[in-house]
């Protein structure tokens, strides 16, 4: 007895962008909401991420 396996699809994530338009997933391995921020930068005063950026780029 053989088991049947389906094929995935890809599917909507849980905020309703399907795969092939999300870019922010494609270029970064994550999406936008799941991204962790710290403190602020103290020039443009725009939270700063995982990464260490910003919006200005002077949190580097």
């Amino acid at each position: 007895m053989a088991v049947e396996r389906k094929k995935e699809e890809p599917t909507k994530d849980d905020q309703g962008v399907p795969p092939e338009i999300d870019t922010h997933y494609q270029m970064y391995g994550k999406h936008a909401w799941e991204v962790e921020y710290g403190e602020r930068c103290p020039a443009c005063n725009k939270r700063i991420d995982e990464f260490g950026f910003c919006a200005c780029g002077s949190s580097q």
